[in-house]
């Protein structure tokens, strides 16, 4: 039986050898290989560059050539970046092992003595085309995060830049009461607090929660652009009952704000006319009501297209009819919160799109390592996290940087699966011991690619990884952590990791009915789960299945 080909995508062998017997008899043994693409090179003197150009997954070079070393060349092969990531494989006659040290001191990858049998052949071409493929994929996921790491530090600077002009803005605004002095001061205290926030949910929540209480709005929505949709992200004095996307267009008063990046304000008189003979603001049917007064404020980024836009209804203190509605100084504090935000958005956007492509690079090895499936195991984190927080008398203004950390966590806690064999991942049966072993490393794998960077959810982002298959009495892995000694974010992790799990539908399982989700917690408390998560998951159950709801995979 041929071993079966985990290569993933087409690939190119290359054959250096002189004799066409052997060159023939390698193309019959690999035929068998459909992802593979057999070159031949007879000429020593044109092999590097035809490697070059060619950028094999595999090299099968011949020792003795007549117009060239094979050892050399080996050597040469390791010299150019071009082939850093393919394997090189020295094919003999003769099986020296001083010989065969020296090929591998130079750099090759595997010795044969040729042929061996075809069985054996194939197997260890395969090999180190599965490992060619592998070092490439991590060295790609690598240079990936340099460019994020480039591309957030641009942006910082772009933040570092809108805070001189605000502060300059600032110092230029004439602020006649106390009122509007706080307000300001509050403002340039944002700047601070928005620049630390890196997820961008929990950013635009607490947009939108200040921008609410700067203005004294009774509720509201945040909306982002999704392409041809306006998104609600999340709504602040009543919770989403109605559809959260609206066009994005001009059939509504926050489609028309971030089409045309202009601030609009109502009093009473013209909200009457929303949804009758003027369009409606396209809050109404989020938040189940109308509105008396209504103050939509587009997010602008620096060139002119607009992000989103933050809708608020209800102002208590303006202008408007019996002392309420928004006034002027309301608009003005809304556009330098919503201009801050600007470059905080898209520099959380950033930070998501990197998150995203990590997610994706997992998937593609792991078909149940979803975006949804990661998305639902951080709302859920979350979730369990502000329950403790409260429990133990947690303010929100100190608990929303952890809150932060503890979101990316979560949506990178199995990242480290990007390093596990497609035969393990992908196996449709149970694992052997052996196959478990390795899986396990997957832990370890995760929290090194944050090792050799230094961004603010680093160390969170290592410990969830690390630690989340640890459990409370100690009979865990990696290390064997037991009950406090586990880092917090881990333990809750791993309880919003298994109930999503045990929730889901898959091809090898129905989902789990609620009953017998919350025996398991009941059960495991105390052994597999902290205790204190494991009853904060079952009491808040509903809640943790209304948020699974939210992200279908």
């Amino acid at each position: 039986m041929s071993p079966a080909n985990t290569v993933s995508q087409p690939f190119v062998v290359l054959i250096v050898d002189d004799q066409p017997i052997i060159i023939e008899g390698v193309r019959r043994l690999l035929a068998k290989i459909t992802d593979a693409r057999i070159e031949s090179c007879a000429h020593a003197t044109e092999a590097l560059a035809r490697a070059i150009a060619l950028r094999p997954a595999v090299i099968l070079q011949d020792l003795y050539m007549p117009d060239g070393d094979g050892l050399e060349l080996v050597e040469r092969y390791r010299w150019a970046s071009e082939l850093a990531e393919t394997s090189v494989v020295v094919l003999s006659a003769e099986e020296d092992a001083g010989t065969k040290a020296d090929a591998f001191a130079r750099g090759a990858n595997d010795y044969m003595v040729k042929l061996p049998p075809a069985q054996e052949f194939v197997a260890r071409v395969l090999h180190h085309a599965d490992a060619a493929r592998a070092l490439r994929e991590r060295n790609q996921a690598f240079r990936s995060l340099e460019r994020a790491e480039r591309d957030l530090a641009r942006q910082n600077a772009l933040l570092d830049a809108a805070n001189v002009r605000l502060a300059a803005s600032n110092r230029e605004l004439v602020v006649d009461a106390d009122t509007q002095r706080e307000r300001l001061d509050r403002i340039a205290q944002l700047s601070s607090e928005l620049a630390r926030v890196q997820d961008l949910d929990i950013l635009l929540a607490h947009i939108l929660r200040e921008s609410a209480a700067l203005v004294h709005a009774d509720a509201g929505a945040v909306f982002l652009v999704e392409g041809d949709t306006l998104r609600a992200a999340d709504t602040v004095g009543a919770p989403a009952v109605g559809a959260r996307e609206l066009p994005l267009d001009a059939t509504t008063v926050a489609g028309q704000a971030v089409i045309s990046a202009d601030i609009t304000r109502l009093g009473a008189e013209a909200c009457a006319l929303t949804g009758r003979s003027a369009p409606p603001i396209g809050i109404e049917t989020l938040l189940g009501r109308r509105a008396e007064s209504a103050l939509v404020v587009p997010i602008v980024r620096a060139g002119d297209r607009a992000l989103g836009c933050i809708a608020l209804i209800d102002g208590t203190s303006g202008d408007g009819a019996h002392g309420t509605g928004f006034d002027e100084s309301d608009e003005h504090l809304a556009a330098h919160l919503a201009s801050l935000a600007s470059v905080a958005i898209e520099r959380a956007q950033l930070v998501r799109s990197m998150i995203l492509r990590m997610i994706a690079m997992a998937e593609l090895r792991d078909p149940t390592e979803t975006a949804g499936h990661v998305g639902r195991v951080a709302d859920v984190s979350i979730m369990l996290y502000d329950r403790w927080c409260a429990a133990h008398g947690v303010s929100a203004e100190s608990s929303t940087r952890a809150r932060d950390t503890l979101r990316i966590g979560a949506l990178l806690h199995d990242v480290g699966k990007v390093g596990i064999s497609d035969a393990i991942l992908k196996k449709p049966g149970k694992l052997d011991e052996a196959e478990f072993a390795e899986m396990k490393k997957h832990t370890v794998v995760g929290a090194e690619l944050f090792a050799g960077i230094r961004t603010d959810f680093d160390e969170a982002a290592a410990e969830v990884a690390l630690c989340h298959h640890e459990r409370w009495d100690g009979k865990g892995y990696p290390r064997g952590l037991a009950a406090d000694a586990i880092p917090l974010f881990a333990r809750i992790v791993a309880v919003a990791d298994v109930f999503d799990a045990l929730s889901a539908k898959r091809v090898y399982k129905d989902a789990w009915p609620r009953e017998k989700i919350a025996a398991v917690f009941v059960e495991e408390a105390g052994t597999h789960f902290d205790p204190e998560f494991a009853a904060l998951l079952v009491a808040n159950q509903l809640e943790a299945e209304a948020l699974r709801a939210r992200r279908p995979d």
